[in-house]
C-alpha cells in the first residue's frame, strides 16, 4: 500500500490527497476519522496516486540542471549559465554569461534580481500590448516575488505578476497576463469571468494543462 509522506488532521469533515511538487504525499483527514478509512482511500487512489507521481517524477528529471541552477529558464527555454570575463549578465545565444568577479555564493541573488529586471521590461511591455489589444485599462503594473501565486489583480487595478513568469514559454506567459486583465472585468473565477479568458485568449485549455509543469518554478530562487 502506499504510504503518504505526511497526514494532516483537522477539524474539517472531508479527506483529502494531494501530490507535492516535490512528489510528497499529503493526506488531510477529520481530526477522529479512522486510520483504516484513511487507508481505505488512500487504496482507493492508488491508480491516480501512481500516474500523479509518475508525471512528477519527469518533470523533475526534465528539469534537474534548472532546479540545481545549473541552467536558467528563460521563454520557455533553457539556457547554460557560464562564468565568464563580463561586466554584467547577457544571455545570447543559449548561454547566460555571468560575471566572474561576483562571488559564488552572490550569483543566485545576482541571477534573481537579473530576472527582476528582465521580467519589469518585457512583461509591462507585453501586458500593456495585450491590455490595448483587449481594450481593457489597468492602473499600475508590479512585479512580485510571492509563493505559490502567479498574479494577481485588485479592485484598485493593480495587477502583479510573478517575476518566475518570465521562465515560462511566450504563450503560458499571455494566458497567466490575460487571466489577470479579465479581472479589471470580474473579481471572480465565475463562468462568466472564464469565458472573458477564452474569449481573449483561445488557447486557455492548452496553456492551463501545460502551467502544470512548471510549478516547480514557484520554489526556485528563494534561498
Amino acid at each position: 500500500m502506499i504510504v503518504p509522506d505526511k497526514i494532516i488532521r483537522s477539524n474539517r469533515r472531508s479527506l483529502t490527497l494531494s501530490i507535492l511538487k516535490d512528489g510528497k504525499i499529503v493526506v488531510k483527514a477529520p481530526i477522529r476519522l479512522k486510520e483504516s478509512e484513511i487507508n481505505r482511500f488512500i487504496t482507493q487512489k492508488q491508480d491516480w496516486i501512481q500516474n500523479k507521481l509518475a508525471t512528477v517524477t519527469t518533470t523533475l528529471a526534465k528539469y534537474d540542471d534548472v532546479i540545481n541552477y545549473e541552467k536558467c529558464l528563460i521563454l520557455g527555454n533553457k539556457y547554460e549559465i557560464k562564468v565568464a570575463d563580463t561586466k554584467k549578465i547577457n544571455a545570447e545565444g543559449g548561454i547566460l554569461y555571468f560575471p566572474k568577479k561576483i562571488l559564488p555564493e552572490k550569483r543566485l541573488k545576482y541571477l534573481k534580481n537579473w530576472y527582476k529586471k528582465l521580467a519589469s521590461n518585457v512583461l509591462e511591455t507585453r501586458i500593456n500590448m495585450l491590455a490595448q489589444k483587449y481594450g481593457l485599462s489597468f492602473n499600475n503594473f508590479k512585479i512580485t516575488d510571492t509563493k505559490g501565486k502567479w498574479g494577481s489583480c485588485n479592485t484598485k487595478g493593480l495587477i502583479c505578476i510573478n517575476f518566475r513568469v518570465i521562465m515560462l514559454p511566450d504563450f503560458i506567459v499571455d494566458y497567466i497576463l490575460t487571466h489577470e486583465l479579465c479581472h479589471l472585468i470580474e473579481m471572480n473565477h465565475s463562468r462568466k469571468f472564464w469565458l472573458n479568458v477564452l474569449n481573449f485568449y483561445p488557447q486557455t485549455k492548452h496553456a492551463k494543462n501545460a502551467l502544470k509543469e512548471y510549478g516547480f518554478l514557484l520554489d526556485l530562487y528563494r534561498k
